[in-house]
């Protein structure tokens, strides 16, 4: 549960960084803007449903910026966004300790950052963005973009990537959130493989007149 309702301040202040993102996510394809705002979204859910205190200014702010480093490269984006959000967030009115929280959620939102998420605000985006993945749309997201493979390259790795995010989210709000996308997703990689093993591979498997 959120610890406390956002102040006047803090809701100009997301503003401000809505602006941000929103202009900075423009021209990305797979993680554009609809993906920040559908795991802020996410975030937002998951926080209000468990147990535990939540700061929201942290978890929002980390939501909002957290593929942030992926207007730069996707290579090592947590830990690139990481330090693009510090530069950031000191222009803006936060306290030391906000900035370091709000980072590290960012930095350990990917398991590409090679650091697990540890707080309760890193476990909740880590899980918001996993959530995104799932589904006909968190398939689709992931195909877009990625024209230098073939299809069939494409569909195999992807597939069997997302097949394994729903039994890596953290709160049991999170795979309830998450269990219709991921049947939803599940169905579709099974359509998708059958379809795939149908395709001939050479010209040897046609029935050549």
């Amino acid at each position: 549960m959120f610890s406390r309702s956002l102040t006047p301040d803090e809701r100009q202040l997301l503003n401000k960084l809505e602006s941000f993102v929103k202009e900075k996510h423009a021209r990305l394809e797979e993680h554009d803007y609809s993906h920040v705002l559908q795991v802020t979204e996410f975030a937002i859910e998951i926080a209000s449903n468990i147990k535990e205190e939540v700061d929201p200014i942290v978890v929002i702010c980390g939501a909002l910026l957290h593929d942030i480093g992926r207007t730069v490269s996707d290579d090592m984006h947590g830990l690139i966004g990481g330090s693009m959000a510090e530069e950031l967030l000191r222009s803006l009115p936060l306290g030391r300790e906000e900035i370091d929280r709000i980072t590290k959620v960012i930095v350990r939102h990917t398991a590409a950052s090679h650091v697990a998420p540890e707080s309760v605000e890193e476990k909740i985006v880590y899980d918001a963005d996993g959530l995104d993945r799932l589904g006909a749309m968190g398939l689709l997201r992931g195909f877009i973009g990625k024209k230098e493979e073939s299809m069939v390259e494409i569909l195999g790795r992807y597939m069997s990537k997302r097949a394994k995010d729903y039994d890596m989210l953290f709160f049991p709000v999170s795979r309830k959130i998450g269990k219709k996308l991921d049947a939803e997703m599940r169905e579709l990689i099974s359509l998708f493989t059958k379809r795939l093993n149908e395709r001939k591979q050479t010209v040897e498997e046609l029935q050549l007149p």
